[in-house]
């Protein structure tokens, strides 16, 4: 399974939502999904993207990309160093987003898996052009 995510706002906080497609092994697509917020940020929904296909989808270990370096980088890096130091940022700050951020550490303790994976935005993959579609509702 292949999974594509993104997340998008108009202003920073603002309206946004965000947009996943959901592809067999062979990229057919299988179903696609979006969800709109009145008052939110890039980041929050970019991250709401991934958390909504690993909590469908963790128990068969997709392939997700995502064009969101921050979301990638948390979920892979960043989010195991905060909890080991009490979620405490190496500046001493509590991290943004820890509502959506807890909820997949804690899903990934238990065995969920998914292989995230960084790709570059608006670089014509179709996949993911859908998927920013599905986020900023131009679909």
């Amino acid at each position: 399974m292949i999974i594509y995510t993104d997340g998008a706002c108009s202003g920073n906080p603002g309206p946004g939502g965000f947009g996943v497609v959901v592809l067999d092994d062979d990229e057919n697509l299988i179903t696609y999904h979006s969800e709109r917020s009145d008052n939110t940020t890039n980041n929050r929904e970019e991250l709401k993207s991934i958390l909504w296909a690993f909590l469908r989808f963790g128990e068969d270990a997709p392939t997700v990309y995502s064009d969101s370096a921050y979301a990638v980088n948390t979920l892979t890096s960043w989010m195991f160093n905060w909890a080991k130091n009490g979620w405490i940022k190496s500046d001493n700050k509590t991290p943004e987003n820890l509502d959506l951020i807890k909820p997949f550490f804690e899903y990934w303790q238990k065995g969920y898996r998914i292989n995230l994976r960084k790709v570059k935005g608006h670089a014509g993959n179709r996949w993911n052009e859908l998927a920013d579609r599905l986020a900023t509702g131009k679909n």
